[in-house]
């Protein structure tokens, strides 16, 4: 029965760990939309824009000022460091089509930027595909259409570099305090946990020494920021930790769960009899 349970507790964090990979189709048209402003192409980005961003009179001056970030040299490099994919739950929701956010890298001589860009599938047709066709297969195929929805490019600088880094200044009492919780919910957990695998008088002891590590709830910071977010319907397994995307930009998410479950196993032995009956 331990080992059943561990292993259940093993399988909740492995699915918890799952990362989303991006969707071909969004992919390739995000490199060829980024690659079109980088070349001022207009052919591609104008059929590619959303309605609300081609209705914007200020577009194109946005667009100019965005090639303006990039060198005129091709990229080095091309790197998709996260892609988040988000659909509607129901018909008539106020995300109404599947969008996709992806997150690029681009390498240049002496160069990197950072670009963030946000697509939202319109549709599907079907093309023909010579190479499929070539290796004796149906040469057609169904493709998803995007349009962009978003697009910010951000170059990658030493400051701002340094300004993520977990040690950066400008730390105050707040982080401190979060810090601090971050720290104290696990140990929680673990005292819990090993109280009841020690009790001699606790019933399915092996399931509550589980239960320990069960919080309640997600409370997590922008340690760069300190901007401070609550999840309160949320159930998680050893629920705290501290994560930092694959950017350079990115910041330091600090994050921890009530430890309800360890709560609950500490007022449980409270009661117990200190004896075996």
């Amino acid at each position: 029965m331990a080992k059943a349970a561990i292993l259940a507790g093993l399988a909740l964090i492995l699915a918890g760990c799952e990362r989303l990979q991006a969707e071909p189709d969004a992919d390739r048209m995000g490199r060829r939309f980024i690659d079109a402003i980088q070349r001022d192409d207009w052919t591609v980005l104008d059929p590619a824009l959303s309605p609300a961003i081609a209705n914007d009179p200020r577009h194109n001056a946005r667009f100019q000022a965005l090639r303006a970030k990039f060198p005129a040299d091709p990229p080095w490099s091309i790197k998709l460091i996260s892609s988040s994919r988000t659909r509607p739950l129901w018909p008539g929701a106020k995300a109404t089509r599947e969008q996709t956010t992806l997150n690029y890298i681009y390498g240049f001589s002496g160069r990197s930027l950072a670009v963030d860009l946000t697509v939202e599938r319109t549709g599907e047709k079907t093309v023909y595909d010579r190479g499929l066709k070539l290796a004796g297969k149906d040469p057609f195929k169904t493709v998803k259409l995007y349009q962009a929805d978003d697009v910010t490019v951000t170059p990658i600088g030493a400051d701002a570099v340094k300004a993520n880094a977990f040690w950066a200044r400008g730390k105050g009492p707040a982080h401190l305090a979060f810090l601090l919780a971050v720290a104290l919910s696990p140990l929680l957990m673990v005292v819990a946990a090993v109280s009841a695998a020690r009790s001699r008088v606790l019933k399915h002891k092996w399931w509550w020494a589980l239960g320990a590590f069960v919080g309640l709830g997600s409370v997590w910071m922008n340690w760069t920021t300190g901007q401070i977010g609550v999840v309160p319907v949320a159930v998680n397994l050893l629920g705290f930790g501290a994560t930092k995307g694959l950017s350079p930009l990115a910041p330091w998410i600090l994050r921890f769960s009530l430890p309800v479950g360890a709560l609950a196993v500490l007022i449980r032995l409270k009661t117990l009899p200190k004896t075996p009956a």
